[in-house]
């Protein structure tokens, strides 16, 4: 396996796609500072798993994505991908492509994305993948910046990770971190499952006894139920039979009742009628007995009466006419009387013939009501029939609930072997399927590569064409602001040295210095402690001069350019004050009130005369008025010549009384003596000053230059990578075709070799997966069985459930009709009572009609009688007056007719009074007998009742008991009983009834509850014993993962431990180094020690040794791991910067050692480094806060000095 490419888009400072190759060997990245060649390494490390935002050098993850710059808005997402090639099988990853392409996404709103091959993964499926291989985010093939040293100043526990992934052995502690985890999973299901294991082990034994006793008690509630039915069906039939024979009795009573009370009252209506008669009697007596009176008053008073006998005729005669008209309006009367009793009489018999129409009316509608409460009834019992059907399924729909979770908790055990197994062996069919359509396209595609390569090619060519062009020029641009930069840096260099120089004030003596501090401090002041003047600082910062007088006039100065200049003496005696307070030294003043410019003398006018003069020193120098003095009088008789000769003329011309300063340095003192020599060049205060100024007017030139150099070489940028994308797109396919091409078949051979073994794998899991499986199936099956059951149940509830609400509303329609025919019941005999009402009042009125007419009979009989006693009267009142006193015979004859008749009337009263006797007598008989029926029928209604409530009784109590009806019962098939077998079978309930009280209370469900817990000890008993085996078996694989660990740890360790005693001896020409085991005792937990000496040195504490030796320390240990287990490649970002330039030298060597078999990308400074590089990249940013990778040519390079020509090496 090695690195192939790595591509960024969106990264830190890389918002644009960027795509990196690397080759095998070296391959080394540069690139000035905050160019963002580190955030190369940290994209590496971000893509294979690192979760920490402060190891990829951010605060928080979201730092990653290019945040924006001046020209360029921030991106919403980062994205890198990392290829490799797996074809190598010594460090082949444990994938069956052969080609990895591992990528990672992040986006701002803090979702991430992880891929392999394209295809979604798990952030752990990445970190597994490059497990054991020193690859990945815990790995040591990525050595970030400034992280080298830190292997030495961990803590010895810390740094063991790294040893820990060299072994190999962070599989197998992944591996040991997982079984444990699934042992304490495991004891934690153990421990939960015994738990209630032994809950139910201690449910088992009670359980039985109690399941055995509540079978006995189910049998003998068979039986008591078998008796109880055959008693109720027996004593039910002889209790309806009983109310038939009661019903009728109680009917035949009633109607005896009725026809003795009809009876009774026929009697008192005819003892009324003979009352009323012997009142008419009565009435006629008294009317009679009255006359009577009158007869024999006017017998006595006949003679006193006869003269009145002719106005009593007369007014007799008045009176018969009246009684005549009398009797006419009563006969009138009666006669409408008469027709008054028809019309009653015809009604009462109409009203007779609606009572009986009404009382049939009646009847039916009392037996339609007692249909439909027959019916209500029947309703009712299917009502409840359908209830208890759906409780019996409602429970066994439950039990199969229960049933079907016990499955499910069988399946859920076995749920991640399948799952497992079922991922595998879909992983290993996509594998197949995988392998056989790249084996069969590789057969196929061959033929057609040859035209893509010559397109691809002929691409290239004009690409290459176009590139060639402008990178000729782009090469020109770039040396010429390679060259521009460099000057402008020197220039910038040396501008802030001169300008340090000045401000630290080099050169000038430790008093100078302490004074001008002092001054600044304000703490100058004389003895009686007040400030000073102004002190205007060294000679060489009040003054200038021209470039070529420059050396002269330090020449000339020499060290009075660092002498100070004050304003008068009492700065002086200040100073002198303070230095002496402070022991600080002591310095030269000059004070401006004090010092005064030297007048020319004949010698220097003379001197002006000769050939080389250039002019008096002082007069060469520029200042401020108030300076002036001090200058003329440092170089007032001093004068400057061009060269050595002509000064060495004119001194001799002047008897050397005149000093001279030639322009490159020399001096003639005046006396004759010399100073000659070289002089060092720009280093005195006034060369610096020139030299700031001459540098800052160049470095504006260059700055402009740049700018329009780096305008014109983004612009052939943009163009060359435009040109580059196309080309490299171009290439890139060209060479993918042409390696398909060549490897095609040799491919297609191991895709095949590949298939085989696959599926030789498939068949294998097949057929372990076919053994889960079948069990599984049976728990599918019966699952299957018990949800079809479930919902056949489910499916008998509904339509029982709708069965009963559709006889609820029946009967209720049934109860609303029945409610309706009792209603009209209700109506009818309110009728019935009013018609009987209105017949009584009907005969009451007729009974008074026939009364009135009655009484207009005997009012009409009686007028007659009293018209014709009065006819009788004026007929003996004319015969007394015609026979004068011989009527009274006549009168006492009439007397006796009198008499007479009151005798008859007499004679009938007495008759009526025998015959309303002898109706009371037969009244109170039949009153008599009407007791007796009543009491009868009475007796006839308790007794119907008494059986009714009975049957209710016996009805009710057997559906309290067993809820079921009598066809229900009757369905049962029970044998029905006879009288005579009644007393035996109520001898076998009373057995039953007994030995059940001896039995005493049980759980009915007993029996199913101890099946299924005993069902449920068997499944967890046998499950315990599988769980004991599983821990067993994880302890056995910790034991021998630890044993392997162990042994994989000390031989990895102890081959790493001589490789870096002998790697260091190597690299630091001597010394020695060791590692050691914090607790040998505990291999896989104890820290490692490091103990390293350089040659000559005795280190107690590593912390002493200075950081570029821990580096060194930390690159020996490093190339020690490297030599036992080397990954396919590391990413190292500036390890050696804290090395020297020998060092960095060896640490090339070994770079250039190693990288035959192993990949190195290098992020560095070092020009050693560099040299050992296959491949080299450069990191820019032309952008402002934009990265951009150029890749440079090697071959071109080679041998490249310092000051070489630099162009052509860009590619």
């Amino acid at each position: 396996m090695y690195l192939k490419s790595l591509e960024m888009q969106g990264f830190k400072s890389f918002p644009d796609k960027t795509k990196l190759t690397f080759e095998r060997g070296a391959t080394v990245i540069v690139g000035p500072n905050g160019s963002g060649k580190s955030n190369i390494s940290d994209a590496m490390r971000w893509v294979l798993g690192e979760i920490s935002s402060k190891s990829l050098r951010g605060t928080k993850m979201e730092d990653i994505i290019f945040g924006g710059a001046d020209s360029r808005r921030p991106m919403g997402f980062a994205e890198v991908s990392v290829t490799f090639d797996n074809t190598d099988a010594e460090h082949r990853l444990d994938c069956p492509y052969d080609e990895v392409i591992v990528t990672r996404r992040y986006y701002r709103a803090g979702e991430s994305e992880y891929f392999i091959n394209r295809r979604p993964c798990r952030l752990r499926d990445i970190y597994e993948l490059f497990m054991n291989t020193g690859v990945g985010r815990d790995g040591y093939s990525i050595i970030g910046q400034g992280k080298i040293a830190e292997i030495i100043s961990r803590k010895s526990d810390e740094r063991r990770s790294i040893f820990e992934d060299a072994s190999g052995i962070a599989k197998y502690r992944h591996r040991k971190t997982e079984t444990e985890r699934k042992l304490q999973s495991t004891e934690e299901n153990m421990t939960r499952v015994n738990d209630v294991f032994q809950e139910v082990a201690a449910q088992v034994g009670p359980l039985e006894k109690e399941a055995e006793k509540a079978q006995r008690a189910l049998e003998l509630h068979a039986e008591k139920k078998k008796a109880d039915v055959q008693l109720w069906i027996f004593d039910s039939e002889r209790l309806r039979q009983n109310i038939l024979k009661a019903q009728e009795s109680y009917r035949n009573s009633g109607y005896d009742l009725q026809i003795v009370e009809e009876a009774i009252e026929n009697y008192r209506a005819q003892s009324e009628q003979l009352s009323e008669q012997s009142l008419s009697n009565k009435t006629k007596q008294t009317e009679l007995f009255e006359k009577i009176q009158a007869l024999m008053k006017e017998n006595s008073e006949r003679d006193n009466q006869y003269r009145v006998t002719e106005t009593t005729i007369a007014h007799t005669k008045e009176k018969i006419e009246l009684g005549k008209a009398a009797v006419e309006s009563t006969k009138s009367r009666l006669a409408a009387e008469d027709e008054e009793s028809a019309r009653r009489r015809a009604a009462v018999e109409a009203l007779e013939r609606e009572l009986a129409k009404l009382d049939a009316a009646y009847t039916d509608k009392a037996e339609e009501a007692q249909a439909l409460a027959t019916q209500g009834v029947n309703l009712g019992s299917d009502i409840a029939t359908a209830g208890a059907a759906i409780n019996e399924r409602e429970a066994e729909a439950v039990d199969i609930k229960v049933r079907m979770q016990v499955i499910e908790t069988s399946k859920e055990t076995d749920s991640g072997k399948h799952e497992t197994m079922q991922g595998e062996i879909a992983g290993y069919r996509r594998v197949s399927a995988e392998l056989t359509a790249s084996w069969e396209a590789k057969n196929k595609v061959v033929e057609g590569y040859a035209a893509q390569i010559a397109e691809a090619e002929a691409k290239i060519a004009a690409c290459d064409e176009k590139l060639a062009v402008a990178n000729q020029q782009l090469e020109r641009l770039r040396a010429e602001e390679r060259d521009s930069t460099v000057q402008a840096d020197i220039a910038t260099q040396r501008i802030n040295a001169f300008r340090a120089m000045a401000e630290n004030m080099e050169g000038a003596s430790h008093a100078v210095r302490y004074m001008m501090e002092s001054y600044s401090a304000g703490k100058i002041t004389d003895a009686k402690g007040r400030r000073c003047g102004r002190i205007y600082g060294p000679l060489s910062n009040l003054i200038s001069v021209e470039k070529d007088y420059i050396t002269a006039i330090e020449i000339a100065l020499a060290a009075n350019l660092q002498h100070i200049v004050v304003e008068d003496d009492t700065v002086v005696k200040a100073v002198s004050y303070h230095l002496k307070q402070a022991q600080a030294g002591r310095v030269t003043l000059f004070p401006i009130s004090s010092m005064r410019a030297q007048t020319p003398t004949v010698e220097m006018e003379e001197a002006e005369k000769c050939t080389g003069y250039v002019g008096v020193a002082s007069e060469l120098v520029a200042c401020e008025g108030k300076f002036r003095e001090i200058i003329g009088s440092l170089l007032g008789r001093t004068v400057v010549f061009d060269n050595l000769d002509h000064a060495t003329e004119m001194a001799k011309k002047t008897r050397f009384r005149v000093k001279v300063v030639t322009l490159d340095g020399q001096v003639i003192n005046a006396g004759g003596s010399s100073v000659v020599g070289s002089v060092k060049q720009k280093g005195g205060a006034l060369s610096r000053a020139s030299e700031i100024e001459t540098l800052a007017e160049r470095l504006k030139g260059l700055s402009k230059r740049l700018e329009a150099l780096r305008a014109d070489c983004a612009g052939l940028e943009k163009e060359i990578a435009g040109l580059l994308d196309e080309r490299s797109d171009a290439d890139d396919r060209r060479q993918m075709l042409i390696s398909l091409q060549n490897t095609e078949a040799a491919t297609a051979a191991q895709y095949r070799a590949k298939l085989e073994s696959n599926e030789a794998l498939i068949e294998k899991l097949n057929a372990d997966f076919e053994t889960l499986a079948r069990q599984h199936a049976s728990y599918e099956e019966e699952l299957i069985r018990h949800t079809e059951r479930e919902k056949e149940l489910r499916h008998q509830i509904a339509e029982l459930t709708a069965l009963r609400e559709e006889k609820d509303i029946e009967r209720n329609a049934v109860f609303e009709e029945k409610a309706v025919k009792e209603k009209e019941m209700t109506e009818l005999y309110i009728g019935i009572s009013g018609v009987r009402k209105d017949i009584e009042t009907a005969k009451t009125y007729l009974e008074e009609s026939l009364n009135r007419a009655g009484e207009l009979r005997e009012e009409i009989a009686a007028q007659s009688v009293q018209i014709k006693e009065q006819e009788a009267s004026i007929q003996t009142d004319l015969l007394r007056q015609e026979a004068n006193r011989n009527t009274f015979a006549e009168g006492e004859r009439v007397l006796e007719e009198l008499r007479n008749r009151q005798a008859n009337l007499t004679d009938s009263e007495m008759s009526l009074e025998k015959k309303r006797v002898a109706l009371e007598e037969k009244e109170r008989a039949k009153m008599a007998e009407k007791q007796n029926f009543a009491l009868a029928h009475s007796k006839n209604e308790h007794k119907l009742q008494s059986l009714q409530e009975e049957l209710d009784k016996l009805n009710n109590k057997f559906a309290e008991d067993y809820e079921m009806t009598r066809n229900q019962a009757l369905e049962l098939g029970y044998e029905l009983i006879t009288a005579e077998q009644r007393e035996e079978v109520y001898q076998l309930q009373v057995s039953c009834r007994n030995r059940l009280r001896v039995i005493g209370n049980v759980d009915l469900g007993a029996v199913e509850k101890y099946k299924e817990v005993k069902e449920r000890y068997d499944y967890m008993q046998a499950q315990i014993s599988d769980m004991t085996a599983a821990r067993d078996d994880l302890l056995k694989i910790i034991k021998e993962l630890e044993t392997e660990m162990q042994v994989s740890f000390m031989k990895t360790f102890e081959q790493i431990n001589t490789n870096f005693d002998k790697t260091f001896k190597e690299l630091f020409g001597g010394g020695s180094a060791e590692l050691s085991l914090s607790d040998p005792t505990d291999v896989l937990t104890s820290g490692i020690e490091i103990k390293a000496a350089p040659p000559g040195k005795i280190i107690k504490n590593m912390t002493l040794l200075s950081g570029g030796e821990q580096s060194f320390i930390a690159i020996a240990l490093f190339f020690a791991i490297l030599q036992v287990n080397p990954t396919p490649f590391f990413i190292l970002d500036e390890i050696e910067a804290a090395l020297d330039e020998v060092n960095v030298a060896r640490f090339a060597a070994y770079i250039k050692r190693y990288s035959t078999n192993t990949q190195f990308i290098l992020i560095t400074h070092r020009r050693g480094t560099m040299e050992a590089a296959n491949r080299l990249y450069g990191v820019t940013m032309p952008e402002r806060g934009i990265s951009k990778v150029l890749a440079l040519d090697v071959a071109s390079i080679r041998g490249k000095q310092e000051g070489d020509d630099w162009n052509g090496i860009f590619s």
